[in-house]
């Protein structure tokens, strides 16, 4: 085995390993929100974890992860679009189509009070027009925008598991989070870097592990 390859094993390895220490989803495949939330899946199938490539993401747009089963008689339609969520056993893969976020999954990188994750641009027109602003502010975009381009943007989500409601992660939401919590938000306030993803991601994590 080259070290190449080598190399991947162990960053997939740590990134599930860690994962896994916090969330402990069983395996298995969940159906429906209220499912998530119990950590109960109702179904038992073998599927693919497949990590998309950028030029496949470009064609076709959607998410990182794109899964398959071997089971011809379970089709990609219900992969697609009937499922809410994948466990592996130590890392969980959300259906971003059942959050309008565009096809196929992302995985889950926190998880408390609420669940978090990388996905792209959302469908929904009030969240694509904040995600744009955000873009433009970030750095993310600029100019004429080639839909390429635009496939491969990526943004930080949460999902209030109380009320399964999502918001794109900005400064502003971050701070609605934080109310309550004086300490995080005086912390976050004093943050001379209070816009990049990390600031922000960090706050989450913060916020889930309390």
């Amino acid at each position: 085995m080259n070290k190449p390859t080598l190399t991947i094993i162990f960053f997939v390895a740590a990134l599930y390993s860690s994962f896994g220490q916090q969330q402990n989803y069983p395996k298995g495949v969940y159906m429906n929100f209220n499912e998530i939330v119990n950590k109960m899946p109702s179904q038992q199938l073998d599927l693919d974890v497949i990590k998309r490539t950028k030029s496949n993401i470009k064609m076709v747009g959607g998410n990182d992860y794109k899964l398959i089963s071997k089971d011809k008689s379970v089709k990609n339609k219900f992969i697609k679009q009937k499922i809410w969520a994948y466990s592996l056993g130590d890392t969980l893969f959300l259906n971003c189509f059942q959050y309008k976020v565009q096809p196929w999954y992302s995985c889950i990188i926190s998880d408390g009070d609420y669940l978090v994750f990388r996905g792209g641009l959302s469908q929904n027109s009030k969240e694509q027009k904040k995600q744009m602003q955000m873009g433009f502010y970030f750095g993310a975009i600029g100019g004429a925008i080639a839909g390429a381009k635009l496939a491969l943007l990526r943004f930080l989500y949460v999902i209030d598991k109380n009320t399964n409601e999502i918001s794109t992660v900005s400064p502003g939401s971050l701070r609605e989070i934080l109310e309550g919590n004086d300490k995080l938000l005086d912390q976050y306030n004093n943050e001379t870097d209070k816009e990049s993803e990390s600031t922000l991601l960090k706050y989450i994590k913060l916020v889930n592990e309390e």
